[in-house]
């Protein structure tokens, strides 16, 4: 049996290699390819069309499908495994992915052609945790503004939200999503003796702690609402005018999800004219947005260039924590992180 791992900037070869050895200990035949793409932002710029028009948006180049061409299995972060790919791959049986989502994986034709698909949930999950925690606080305490005001010689000691100056303890914050990186926020900001409300009309059992409460109710009462969605064609743009309205003008808006949720238009009005005390964006519908797009250009934003989820530990840890739920396959069982379960078929590799 065959696997080949796609490296990329950000999951290494290296880091591949490393992470599947379980696997090469079970007599799987191990091969490493590195994508090569224009930089960092080359890797960004397709990521983001991939993610905004599915695994058919890009042409894979030639080298990696002729390496990857008999392949049993084959373990990607970015790279799309689409039409093209599959046709190409008659030995392909299962399709990992190094992240919760699977934008760049055609799945409908996957499952057409019994291929079984694992992504890695919750894998930058931490990652995502603590960065938002930082978000609201550097946002709430103006840390990134006084930061700049010093290297441009400024002594800066008035901000937009001068006189609402918060603490977190005894604040309410809100959660939309409280999937694993929604649950690690609410259990750091718990440690701030926070309020912790909760939106997620998919969520059965909530952990302890929260209170679960409607999208309109949670707008109006929390001093920070934390995004932690993901993004799908039902719940675009759920941050609208409407809910914006809802806010307390003291209240701050944090975005380390996914920018769609957020009509941006409708959010840089509520931010201009005041009626929200600011917002921490990591994210934005345009990447980059450059330094004039509207919402770079407002005083009381703390904007970041979609980096929430990327330590080093993230990325390392991805391909040896996709790797530990596969090798389960061995003893029998079908791996949880499996999405389309009906194609997973350890009879036919007799790995049991």
């Amino acid at each position: 049996m065959k696997l080949v791992g796609i490296g990329d900037l950000f999951i290494p070869g290296e880091y591949i290699a490393s992470g599947v050895k379980p696997l090469e200990a079970l007599g799987v035949d191990v091969t490493i390819i590195d994508w090569e793409t224009d930089g960092f932002q080359g890797l960004q710029n397709i990521n983001l069309l991939i993610e905004q028009n599915g695994a058919e948006a890009y042409e894979v180049p030639d080298y990696i499908i002729e390496a990857i061409g008999d392949a049993d299995i084959v373990f990607t972060q970015f790279c799309p495994i689409n039409k093209k790919v599959i046709d190409r791959c008659p030995n392909l049986k299962v399709v990992g992915v190094f992240r919760g989502g699977y934008e760049n994986v055609n799945m409908a034709y996957c499952t057409e052609k019994g291929i079984a698909v694992m992504n890695t949930p919750g894998r930058n999950a931490d990652s995502v945790a603590d960065f938002t925690v930082g978000a609201m606080i550097c946002e709430a305490r103006n840390i990134a503004r006084g930061h700049l005001g010093l290297k441009n010689g400024e002594w800066i000691r008035t901000y937009p939200n001068s006189g609402i100056i918060p603490d977190l303890p005894g604040k309410t914050v809100g959660l939309i999503g409280i999937g694993e990186i929604g649950r690690k926020v609410a259990r750091r900001l718990s440690g701030f003796d926070m309020n912790i409300l909760v939106y997620d009309p998919y969520c059965k059992n909530p952990p302890e702690g929260v209170t679960m409460v409607d999208l309109p109710e949670l707008m109006a009462k929390s001093d920070f609402v934390s995004l932690h969605a993901r993004l799908t064609e039902s719940n675009r743009h759920l941050i609208n005018a409407d809910m914006l309205a809802l806010m307390k003008p003291t209240a701050y808006l944090i975005n380390t999800s996914r920018a769609g949720l957020v009509d941006e238009d409708a959010l840089h009005e509520a931010l201009a004219s005041g009626k929200i005390a600011g917002a921490m964006l990591d994210v934005f519908e345009l990447e980059p947005p450059g330094k004039d797009h509207p919402l770079v250009t407002l005083p009381n934003v703390t904007i970041t260039p979609h980096m929430a989820g990327g330590s080093n530990d993230a990325f390392l840890l991805s391909p040896v924590k996709l790797t530990r739920e596969f090798v389960k396959a061995w003893g029998g069982a079908v791996p949880a992180y499996v999405i389309n379960k009906d194609c997973w078929r350890n009879d036919v590799w007799n790995l049991a």
